[in-house]
């Protein structure tokens, strides 16, 4: 069966192609990954989040976009998260 990957991680499918050794290793590298790309992504939306309403949108202007209620918005821009992903320690 054919998946094809998000439009931001298209870049993945260098990792396909022949079965090797390196290319396990280098899939299981990137699924292990996951969780700090999920903290990234997280604080990277905060911020741009935070700024655009430092820039004056509302949070009513910009929920619709985000697919999400006011209240939530809010919440993104303030770093507070809905994940049950541990948060690792940076170090």
């Amino acid at each position: 069966m054919e998946y094809s990957l998000p439009e931001p991680f298209a870049a993945l499918t260098d990792l396909t192609g022949e079965p090797t050794i390196a290319q396990a290793r280098a899939l299981g590298k990137a699924l292990n990954s996951v969780p700090e790309l999920q903290r990234w992504l997280r604080i990277q939306r905060s911020g741009t989040v935070r700024a655009l309403l430092d820039a004056g949108h509302s949070r009513n202007e910009l929920a619709p976009h985000l697919e999400v209620s006011p209240q939530r918005v809010s919440d993104i821009a303030s770093g507070h998260t809905r994940s049950k992903v541990p948060r690792r320690a940076v170090g």
